[in-house]
Order: structure tokens, then sequence, then C-alpha cells
């Protein structure tokens, strides 16, 4: 049994796998809890598949869908990703602190304000289609989400603006001072866990959307199961059906596409962030709950880990 829940994907995400560079960083000893507990940190994790039967210890992890919650007597919530889960399981909503990530000392403030504008897609959306190539039509930088955290917040660094399809390319484009937008370039992109985490930031849920989806091809029962599930608007509670591929996409819509992110990437006034104070005390708050739990569970806390500038 692994002590460290996260979603370990085929061909890596690096929201993801912050995870793997940070729990074991601040907590050195924190494998001496392995067959003991449950530890969920960083990623929509709170499924509802969870061991009914061995403790289970949040981080900060978040729901997906609002089904999900499955409280019980084996949970210890130090807190999770945002209000939206915190109210599911029927814990204080004071709980709901925001994403953990922002606890990685890699993501410390500083980027070039006069860089291109980047594009961070979900790594599903990356897989279904050459974003590199629209990319390059629209004038942008596409960022492949399945590097390594430190590649992908390398290419960040360099870009003035941020569009975010990847929740953690919001998250860590805050964490820095990078003006972001939200973008939904697919049907993937899920309502319930942005919403979550914006009410941290005291932010509106407003993402930018595209009229189309892009991918090189798409199977006859495939599509014709998409068509389904648009007609009868399949997860419009939380996701977006109307975005389902039903075609492969043409040149014209990959054109489409291009000019509408060119479009977006030059309204300036839609990217904003988080400011530096109210990050900082987000990561007190954080901080002092990591602090609480290494006590509990009698583990060493290394604290200057998570420091930034």
């Amino acid at each position: 049994m692994e002590l460290i829940n996260y979603c370990h994907i085929e061909g890596g995400n690096f929201g993801d796998d912050i995870n793997l560079l940070l729990w074991t960083n601040l907590f050195p000893d924190i494998a001496t809890l392995t067959g003991r507990i449950l530890f969920y940190g960083v990623g929509t994790l709170l499924d509802g598949n969870q061991n009914a039967h061995i403790k289970k210890v949040v981080l900060g992890s978040g729901l997906g869908e609002a089904q999900g919650a499955r409280a019980g007597r084996n949970w210890d919530f130090r807190w999770v990703r945002g209000p939206n889960t915190a109210g599911r399981f029927g814990i204080s909503k004071e709980l709901g602190l925001g994403d953990p990530a922002i606890l990685w000392p890699g993501l410390h403030r500083g980027h070039d304000d006069q860089g291109p504008v980047g594009l961070i897609p979900h790594y599903a959306t990356w897989d279904s289609f050459d974003w590199s190539l629209v990319g390059e039509k629209a004038g942008i930088t596409v960022i492949n989400p399945r590097q390594s955290p430190d590649a992908v917040v390398a290419e960040m660094r360099n870009c003035s603006r941020v569009l975010a399809e990847s929740l953690h390319g919001a998250i860590c484009a805050d964490a820095m001072g990078i003006p972001w937008a939200s973008c939904v370039l697919a049907h993937r992109f899920n309502e319930f866990k942005w919403r979550d985490w914006l009410a941290t930031i005291d932010r509106p849920y407003r993402p930018l959307m595209l009229d189309r989806p892009l991918v090189r091809k798409i199977s006859k029962t495939k599509a014709l199961a998409n068509r389904l599930a648009r007609l009868i608007k399949y997860q419009r509670s939380t996701r977006h059906p109307h975005l389902r591929p039903v075609a492969a996409a043409t040149q014209n819509d990959v054109q489409c596409v291009a000019d509408r992110l060119a479009a977006l990437s030059r309204l300036s006034d839609i990217f904003q962030c988080s400011r530096a104070p109210d990050i900082s005390k987000q990561r007190s708050r954080m901080l002092k709950s990591c602090a609480e739990f290494a006590k509990d569970y009698k583990l060493h806390f290394s604290s200057e880990v998570a420091c930034v500038a």
C-alpha cells in the first residue's frame, strides 16, 4: 500500500507530479507512516473510492464531482482544496484553504513581463492534437503539461501572461505572480474543481471558451457517443458536453481556434493574479497546518523547504 496518494498519469502530468517533489521534502520521515495512514495532497483525489477501514489524512486534496464525497470516521482533514469540497464533506469551510502546490519552493515570484503569452492545456487535451502548431498560428507559446514541474515552470517564467486549461497551470501562475486567465479548450474542463479553488482566491468563475474542440482523429463509435452526450448534455453540471468532438479537426477548425486564441491573448485586462500578501497569507496558514500534522504524527517538519520569496 502506497502512503502518498496522487494521480499516476501515464506519461506524466506536472501538476500531479508536484507531489513527488513536495511531501518527502516537507516531511523527510513521512515514510514511517506507511501502512498506518493514507496521505492525500496535491490533486483531485477524493473521489469516493477511498478505503473506509484505514485512516486518511488530507492536506489540500479536493473533489472533482459533488457526489464523490464519502464522509466517515476515519478521515483526518487538515485542510482541503476549497470550500466546495469542505461543504460536501460536512466540515468547516474554513478548512478550504487552497491547493498545497503553492508550498513548492519552485513557485517563487518572478517572470518575463515582456515575454509571449503562454497556453497550458490539460494533459489529455495536449495529447489529442498538435497544439504547438495551433500556438504557432496564434502567435503564442504552448507549454507541454506532460513535462516535469521544473520544466513547465521554467517555460512559464518566460511568459508575460498565461492562458490555463490546466488547473495547476493557473495555480502555479498565480503563486508566481504571472497574470493568468482560465481557458476551456475541451469538454473535460472540470467546473467543480475550478470553482472550488477559485473561491480560495476570491476570483469569479469566468473561463474563456472556444467554440469547437480539436482532435486528430475519432472513431465512428466515439463520434456517435459524443453526439448523444451533446444531445443529453451529459455531465453538464461540471463539464462542457458541447465541446465533445464528433469529427476530426479540419484546417479551417485549426485556423478558427488559432484566431480565437490570438484574439484572447491580446485582451490584457482579462489576465490577473492574486496579490502577493494574499498568497503569503495562504501559504502561512497551510504551513501552520503542516506543522500541526507533523507534531500529531511525530514527524520532522522541514518548514524551510516551503519558504519562498
